[in-house]
């Protein structure tokens, strides 16, 4: 088969425009620092890349729901301490107003400290967390003017209006962690206002027996305050177990996203030096065909 000048002059064309797409390339890669800047350029390690963020974007976010469960639960177990803090105060008073040495009138007294506890129980009952009561169960908001979780009722009483539904966050694929107390379980089923409505009713009406039982409720009360807090306890602990495993998850995979898409800068700058010797070549043995075939034509 002859080979004709025109044949030559294209291979060498073709030759030196693949050398200089390759330079390009390369060059490209090390100024951006990844390895392909359209899918053309490595459409496996591109692919691959996409399914890692896509892993990367679920994980923060899920960290996202985390942080925000931890501080759901955080403000939780504050108020459980406050309410645990002034029951203990209750529990004085109540020790107090049923000793002997009381009359009428001091434990009426007393009794106005106990109503300004339970003001306050209510109002760490109605605990927020932005504009969110943590201790509504799901009803979180939604609540008439003048209403709120825990409403003290003309009588005395506390009436609860949440309700006792479960709150979780999506905390890793395919796993939900519950953050919540609802009202009803961490208060009422232990009698925190019970209790101390009969102290209060005790000290009011001068009954001793009644403020000597009232010490009992409020001492349960008490003990059920800290196994609800403990129950907190072990939801703060799950929350921090699986944000570390978040973390460790994030930083895994960002360590496989460099591993895929980033530059080896080393090698890249040898194989840029390698092109571009050869595009020298290429082009120094280009040159030396042209003359020969123009020698030629003189002749």
């Amino acid at each position: 088969m002859r080979i004709t000048m025109n044949t030559i002059y294209d291979q060498i064309n073709t030759d030196l425009s693949r050398l200089t797409d390759n330079m390009a390339k390369t060059t490209r890669s090390i100024s951006s620092g990844k390895i392909y800047s359209t899918l053309s350029d490595s459409p496996v390690a591109l692919t691959e890349a996409l399914g890692i963020r896509d892993v990367i974007s679920s994980t923060n976010q899920y960290k996202d729901n985390i942080t925000y469960g931890q501080g759901w639960v955080t403000a939780t177990d504050s108020a459980m301490s406050q309410i645990q803090d002034r029951l203990t105060r209750a529990k004085t008073l109540a020790v107090q107003g049923a000793n002997d040495t009381q009359d009428a009138n001091s434990r009426k007294a007393i009794a106005e400290e106990v109503k300004s506890i339970i003001d306050e129980v209510v109002a760490l009952g109605n605990t927020k967390m932005g504009d969110r009561y943590v201790f509504g169960g799901t009803k979180t908001t939604g609540y008439a003017t003048g209403e709120a979780p825990f409403v003290l009722q003309a009588d005395g009483t506390v009436k609860y209006n949440g309700n006792q539904e479960d709150i979780a966050i999506q905390a890793a694929s395919g796993l939900r962690q519950k953050i919540n107390l609802d009202g009803h379980t961490a208060l009422v089923e232990g009698g925190v206002f019970n209790s101390l409505n009969v102290l209060y009713n005790g000290l009011m009406s001068d009954n001793q027996a009644d403020i000597s039982a009232a010490i009992s409720d409020i001492d349960r009360a008490i003990g059920y305050v800290n196994q609800q807090s403990a129950t907190l306890g072990a939801m703060s602990n799950a929350l921090t177990n699986k944000s570390s495993m978040a973390d460790n998850l994030v930083l895994t995979n960002t360590e496989r996203l460099s591993s895929v898409e980033d530059t080896d800068i080393v090698k890249a700058v040898t194989d840029l030096t390698t092109q571009q010797t050869s595009y020298q070549a290429a082009l120094a043995a280009a040159a030396k065909v042209m003359n020969v075939s123009l020698v030629d034509y003189l002749k």
